[in-house]
């Protein structure tokens, strides 16, 4: 019997990460993982629009990645920077075409009108009370889905499929957590890319928050915790763990991060969540970087 596996990839400038994860096994195992790097910026050809013939040449490189794969799905995270999220109420009452109705005005109004495009589930947002419940929602606009479409014609036997990078790395950690390698107490997530940050609080039950923020600067990233945390209900300022995964990582920024929040912080390791040994790479690889992709890589 041919395994069955699951990939992810994901774009941040001019790279291309990728993951593939066995799971129909007992326990997961790595398939693939790494980067493509290009000469130009792959994600604002994907995610912008910019320079368009550079479509086809990103479909060779996925092409040639994924060249020998048993995978039975491909999933694309999508930068949060791409997505229009919001968190919205509704009657516990209001169920299956009323949701729809009522996400789809919504989400009309909020994203400034466009048409089309996609519609994902956020990750669930605090309980409100028995009458009442609350929901979180990306949209994803119609040209992004097109070219995301044209890459998805290197897959024809798979399923196709998108995740946003908030909800990819909130399961990378609560693997982690079911794995005991991660603290099931209050943490906030620092996802760092060019520009920008995902602050993401999480409880052992639920997420208190989720939101992007530019940061041009590490002071800025390291302001932004104080004020995401600040705002976080049920996580204290005393306890919260904070756990920094992502590209633009740079040593004076943990350091910085450090002075201000001491022993709480950490660089999030996602190796143990498919068995990972943290030896298999040279000193200094990112592994820390492959936390959506590997979200989007497991079941």
């Amino acid at each position: 019997m041919v395994s069955q596996s699951t990939a992810g990839v994901e774009f941040v400038g001019n790279l291309m990460r990728y993951a593939e994860v066995e799971n129909d096994i007992s326990s997961p195992r790595l398939l693939r993982l790494g980067n493509c790097e290009f000469e130009f910026d792959a994600a604002a050809v994907v995610y912008s629009g910019w320079a368009p013939q550079h479509i086809e040449t990103i479909q060779s490189a996925l092409k040639d990645v994924f060249r020998d794969t048993t995978s039975s799905a491909i999933r694309f995270v999508l930068p949060s920077s791409t997505l229009t999220r919001f968190e919205s109420l509704r009657s516990r009452d209001v169920q299956g075409v009323d949701t729809k109705v009522q996400i789809g005005f919504e989400t009309l109004l909020l994203n400034g009108g466009e048409q089309g495009g996609d519609v994902f589930p956020g990750d669930s947002i605090q309980k409100f009370n028995s009458d009442i419940s609350g929901y979180a929602v990306h949209h994803l606009s119609q040209g992004i889905s097109q070219r995301l479409a044209r890459l998805c014609e290197v897959f024809p036997q798979q399923a196709k499929g998108h995740i946003p990078s908030a909800n990819a790395s909130i399961r990378s950690y609560r693997r982690l957590m079911d794995l005991q390698q991660a603290p099931k107490g209050n943490v906030l997530l620092l996802g760092c890319y060019p520009e920008s940050t995902d602050y993401i609080g999480l409880s052992a039950e639920a997420t208190l928050k989720s939101i992007s923020i530019d940061t041009p600067t590490d002071s800025d990233r390291v302001y932004f915790a104080y004020e995401v945390l600040s705002r976080m209900q049920k996580a204290t300022f005393d306890n919260c763990l904070l756990a920094v995964y992502g590209h633009s990582i740079s040593a004076p920024f943990i350091s910085l991060l450090t002075q201000e929040f001491g022993k709480r912080v950490s660089i999030l390791n996602p190796g143990p969540m498919v068995n990972l040994d943290q030896n298999r790479f040279e000193k200094g690889f990112p592994i820390q970087a492959f936390v959506p992709c590997l979200g989007a890589s497991i079941v």
